[in-house]
């Protein structure tokens, strides 16, 4: 790594350039390594970690690993999830969930087996380092292959990347293989943290891996970015239920605590066990602007969906990305007296106006039985329409394209599945929320 002071000037110097005329310019700078240059340039515009972007410097482990990076408000989060004195990163990649989370630790571990990230990180931990945190050990090599530190917390992020680039989401695809390596993990530490895709299947993990206490869906303005899942050597696997009745008043109700955090009222599922895992604490947390929703409750849900009896309300409702991750359908139909549009379609509605639901909200304008007939004439009534499907015949694309409708604007068209009616269109304007959950 030849990391000087003329290098890290020239950087801060180009760093609002066009890389590509940067790289086809490369000749007029000799002895600057301009390759290096833009990827660090293009590293930095990813725009996930402000106080490190803001460090000149700090060295930035390439656009590919500053893509797959966690961005700094989750790693904050996942500081605030983890207790104890002593972390041992098994995926140590940028560092930049190590160095959140290893605040306050008296012993800290970063294991990487790219020998190039791992000498960065060791770089950057010591630019970074100050009294909050602990002397980093840094170890290079494979983290199967090294001995694992008996330590209070172990967090991994497994690459979610196959051989050939394409990406992965089951967790036995991953590298590594959590579901094959987490006995001897948990026999190293008190608490397990593994960071899966948003694409993983919630009650996949809980059929195949032991121990889990915590799910927590986190998402940055309603996209969901990862899935966090804590697991402790102590906790037994209960048993996750399936089929059966749903009582909902056997449940408790939804409460909101001093910090604005809400959960959300617990059902309990009456059958018999049908696969290994169990009913565990599931956190829904999306950052959205300057405010943070956050969910808490059962998983899975043990709530029945209420479906609607009749047309389609006044309200539209668009649950937030990380409950509808986790499926709380029937917990959010109870909590907030909505009604869901079917079965399968994950739009609720309403004629009451619950400004504090989490997630989108709109006003229903117009009820448009679907034909082929509407389709042929709807770019006449409808010009421009922020599009969107559930459980529709046609994907939000599809829709776009036969009716030939602009993209954007103010309008919100909604093609859906309703009960007892079928496929309709919703013509809808967003309701603007002044505060969020």
């Amino acid at each position: 790594m030849n990391w000087t002071p003329e290098l890290r000037d020239f950087i801060q110097e180009h760093i609002n350039d066009d890389t590509a005329e940067l790289l086809l310019a490369a000749r007029k700078y000799p002895g600057i390594d301009v390759p290096f240059v833009v990827e660090q340039i293009e590293a930095r515009r990813q725009g996930k970690l402000p106080e490190w972007y803001g460090n000149a410097d700090l060295i930035m482990g390439g656009r590919v690993p500053a893509e797959q990076c966690s961005s700094e408000v989750t790693a904050k989060y996942k500081q605030n999830i983890v207790k104890g004195e002593s972390l041992c990163d098994m995926t140590g990649g940028m560092g930049v969930d190590f160095w959140y989370m290893s605040e306050r630790m008296e012993r800290a571990v970063y294991t990487e087996r790219n020998a190039a990230l791992c000498e960065i990180a060791r770089y950057n931990f010591q630019v970074l380092k100050d009294e909050k945190h602990p002397e980093v050990e840094v170890r290079c090599g494979d983290g199967r292959e090294l001995p694992i530190p008996s330590v209070d917390v172990i967090y991994l992020d497994p690459a979610r990347r196959a051989d050939d680039g394409s990406r992965v989401y089951a967790m036995e695809d991953c590298e590594p293989n959590i579901v094959e390596w987490q006995d001897e993990l948990l026999q190293h530490a008190k608490t397990v943290l593994v960071k899966l895709s948003p694409m993983v299947d919630l009650t996949d993990v809980l059929r195949k891996l032991k121990g889990v206490q915590e799910i927590h869906i986190v998402a940055v303005k309603n996209e969901c970015k990862e899935v966090l899942v804590k697991q402790e050597e102590t906790l037994p696997s209960p048993s996750l239920q399936g089929g059966g009745n749903i009582s909902a008043n056997e449940g408790t109700n939804g409460e909101t605590d001093e910090q604005g955090n809400h959960s959300l009222p617990v059902g309990k599922v009456k059958g018999e066990p049908s696969v290994r895992g169990g009913s565990v604490v599931i956190h829904c947390v999306d950052f959205v602007g300057e405010n943070t929703l956050h969910y808490t409750t059962n998983f899975p849900d043990g709530m029945g969906v209420s479906v609607l009896k009749e047309g389609v309300k006044r309200y539209l409702y668009e649950p937030d990305v990380t409950l509808m991750k986790a499926q709380l359908f029937g917990s959010l139909c109870h909590y907030f007296s909505v009604c869901q549009l079917d079965y399968d379609t994950h739009l609720m509605t309403s004629d009451e106006f619950i400004p504090d639901f989490p997630g989108r909200i709109f006003e229903v304008e117009e009820k448009i039985p679907f034909s082929s007939k509407v389709l042929k004439g709807l770019k006449k009534a409808i010009s421009q329409a922020n599009i969107a499907t559930r459980n529709f015949v046609l994907t939000a694309d599809e829709l776009r394209k036969k009716a030939g409708i602009k993209d954007g604007g103010e309008v919100y068209l909604f093609g859906a599945k309703v009960k007892d009616v079928g496929q309709m269109l919703l013509k809808c304007r967003k309701k603007v929320v002044t505060s969020h959950p």
